[in-house]
């Protein structure tokens, strides 16, 4: 996982600490495999739609105390959309 996903994430998260960084990186990568299995694939960097899935996912795994299932809930709408869309199969 490159160090300028990490960051653009935990901008997103709103966290500054670096002791953070292994835990955002191992959602970011179970989120891309969530995708993959739901037929999605890119990379954060390359799309922002596909940017804003990892986010929605690492809001609502990240241990925010309310609104997890609001992120979650996004989450799987916009996971859904993008596997019926046909725009993100595997090339």
């Amino acid at each position: 996982m490159d160090r300028t996903t990490i960051e653009k994430i935990k901008k997103r998260l709103r966290v500054k600490s670096d002791e953070a960084d292994a835990e955002v990186e191992a959602l970011v990568l179970a989120c891309m495999k969530e995708l993959e299995v739901a037929g999605v694939y890119g990379h954060p960097c390359d799309d922002p739609l596909y940017m804003q899935a990892v986010v929605l996912y690492c809001k609502a795994h990240f241990g925010y105390d309310e609104g997890t299932d609001r992120f979650r809930e996004a989450f799987e709408s916009l996971r859904n959309s993008m596997a019926l869309s046909g725009d993100y199969g595997e090339n």
